[in-house]
């Protein structure tokens, strides 16, 4: 116990309770990375801790398409993230002397990531993470454009035509500021119609959007869609 009160976490402590954790989820250890195979994704997960610290951690993750059991190198990575952007989450800086007993990794591990990505077997349920904003995507100001351009751009490639369509109209609905409507276009997304005009936008959806902008963005660029 440090004198701030923290658990001091040891490297092989933080490996062995990970090791139980990743594989009672079902993951492989394929070099220095936890890989997770569904029948349409292929989910890689990097984690390490600062040589100086042990309650400085940091995760990314990754996934690709898989075609017949094999990644597709031309297919569009459903989605790459990090700590950072699982938004209220972050325990890089680990402080929390509540929570003292457990090692930090292995929480964030056991508490946070594997549970996001054992509900994301398949392309949809990754274009739907994108569509209800539970990772963030860019910077701050342009992370919800992102988020509705990446959801409609998977879907499109991977032939979801009703999920594209569902994200276009997303975008068309929602009161983007001049520049996220600008960068949607730039990016490729075929908006008409006059900006924030309800265009048979579900009711669901829109409550989706609107919490987003409740929960992310008290001072907004991305207005709320009308209810």
């Amino acid at each position: 116990m440090g004198a701030d009160g923290t658990q001091k976490w040891s490297r092989g402590h933080s490996t062995r309770e990970l090791n139980r954790v990743f594989l009672a989820a079902g993951f492989e250890r394929r070099g220095e990375e936890w890989v997770l195979d569904t029948a349409e994704l292929r989910w890689w997960v990097y984690l390490a801790t600062a040589k100086h610290d042990p309650h400085q951690h940091e995760l990314a993750v990754g996934s690709l398409v898989l075609r017949d059991g094999e990644p597709d190198a031309e297919a569009m990575r459903p989605a790459t993230f990090s700590l950072d952007d699982l938004p209220g989450a972050s325990r890089r800086v680990y402080r929390d002397t509540d929570e003292a007993a457990h090692d930090p990794l292995v929480l964030d591990a056991e508490t946070l990531l594997i549970p996001l990505l054992k509900r994301l077997p398949t392309i949809d349920s990754v274009i739907e993470l994108w569509l209800a904003g539970d990772i963030s995507a860019g910077t701050p100001s342009s992370s919800r454009p992102m988020q509705i351009w990446t959801a409609w751009r998977l879907a499109t490639e991977c032939d979801r035509s009703v999920l594209a369509d569902r994200a276009l109209r997303m975008a068309e609905t929602a009161r983007w500021t001049p520049g996220a409507r600008r960068l949607l276009i730039d990016l490729g997304m075929p908006l008409e119609g006059r900006p924030g005009k309800y265009r048979n936008v579900s009711f669901v959806d829109r409550l989706v959007q609107r919490a987003y902008v409740r929960r992310f963005s008290p001072v907004t660029d991305e207005r709320r869609m009308p209810l």
